[in-house]
């Protein structure tokens, strides 16, 4: 399998199904195949390699295990309760997929490597923000979108390995602990840990 089947099968999958743990085991391939393109710019700086591991180890390892975790204990996290039906999420899948592609035949972002994988992973990324509306499909989003954004970097400014596998680290400490801690508090509010609870938040 190529890089860019993996990923697009990856992304259909976090939007296609509905199962947290499927969607997870998605979340890791997607995130282990971006890994796996990005480590060439980031072993030859020793510091950036470091922040690289220390990044890939919360996406790959510590993310997955605590969203599973606690979706082991509250059996309202284990689906993401998608906003619209199947066909419609298949539909999408394949505009995410024919959209990216034509990223990458416009002037001025032709000449850069991987941009139509870039513009599909970000798109995937907000398209589980809009379409799941349980809680924990936010912080799976977010994260993807960040896994997008952190790849951007790499292919349009792949001089700066440093900054960029520094702000990935940073972001997935945020998503991952504060996303996860918040989605325990609203669950005590709203048990089914719909999104729409959030609007009804107050202080």
């Amino acid at each position: 399998m190529t890089f860019e089947l993996l990923v697009f099968v990856a992304g259909a999958f976090l939007i296609l199904d509905a199962r947290t743990s499927h969607v997870l085991v998605a979340y890791v391939v997607l995130v282990g195949t971006v890994g796996w393109f990005d480590s060439p710019a980031a072993q030859d700086a020793p510091f950036a390699f470091a922040l690289f591991a220390l990044s890939l180890f919360l996406k790959l390892i510590v993310t997955p295990a605590g969203i599973w975790l606690f979706a082991h204990r509250n059996a309202a996290a284990r689906s993401l309760r998608p906003g619209v039906s199947l066909p419609l999420r298949l539909i999408v899948v394949l505009a995410l997929g024919f959209g990216s592609q034509a990223v990458s035949n416009v002037p001025g972002l032709a000449q850069i490597p991987a941009i139509g994988v870039v513009a599909y992973i970000i798109l995937c990324g907000l398209a589980v923000l809009v379409i799941h509306h349980n809680l924990l499909a936010q912080v799976i989003g977010l994260l993807v979108l960040g896994t997008g954004v952190t790849l951007a970097g790499i292919v349009c400014a792949p001089e700066l390995p440093a900054v960029l596998e520094l702000g990935a680290t940073f972001d997935a400490l945020v998503v991952t602990f504060i996303g996860l801690m918040l989605v325990r508090a609203t669950l005590t509010h709203n048990p089914l840990l719909e999104v729409d609870s959030l609007r009804s938040l107050r202080g």
